[in-house]
């Protein structure tokens, strides 16, 4: 398919115990932001929130291969929430997903605790083992900013 027809999407990452402010402030501001957004969950069905909310994701992860043939990945979000992070990460498909959107020059946003994990996936997708810190271009979300701002931030550089 001519790269001009495929379509460009933002993935925000999903898990029980993903923080939900997180989650849905992301979801929101992409969207108003008139930018295309899906929310993963590593299964198909409602995904509990860190605090008793819960959310029905736009696809599953294992959904993602087929749908990747006619969309472009702009950048994967991983809210918040250690449950979430955790699982995450033990889910291989995650890896190759972040691994995926860092050759085709995506972004990942994040918050400082999931730094290891986009390394480890970096490395297990790399034929070479060899990882280049500097090859994937993430954004650190801090508590020096407003999640707000962070998003407001991932916009303009998506438009």
């Amino acid at each position: 398919m001519p790269k001009d027809l495929i379509r460009r999407c933002v993935l925000i990452l999903i898990a029980d115990g993903f923080e939900e402010t997180e989650t849905i402030t992301w979801l929101s501001l992409v969207r108003q932001a008139g930018l295309c957004i899906k929310s993963v969950g590593l299964t198909r069905g409602l995904v509990n929130g860190a605090h008793g909310i819960s959310l029905k994701p736009d696809l599953a992860l294992g959904e993602l291969e087929p749908w990747l043939n006619t969309t472009a990945i702009r950048a994967v979000i991983l809210p918040g929430g250690e449950a979430s992070l955790a699982r995450l990460e033990a889910d291989p498909r995650t890896h190759k997903l972040l691994h995926r959107v860092i050759e085709q020059e995506g972004q990942i946003v994040t918050g400082p605790d999931c730094m290891p994990m986009i390394q480890a996936a970096v490395r297990r997708g790399s034929e070479t083992g060899k990882v280049d810190d500097g090859a994937a271009p993430v954004l650190v979300c801090g508590p020096e900013r407003s999640l707000e701002t962070w998003a407001q931030d991932l916009v303009r550089r998506l438009i």
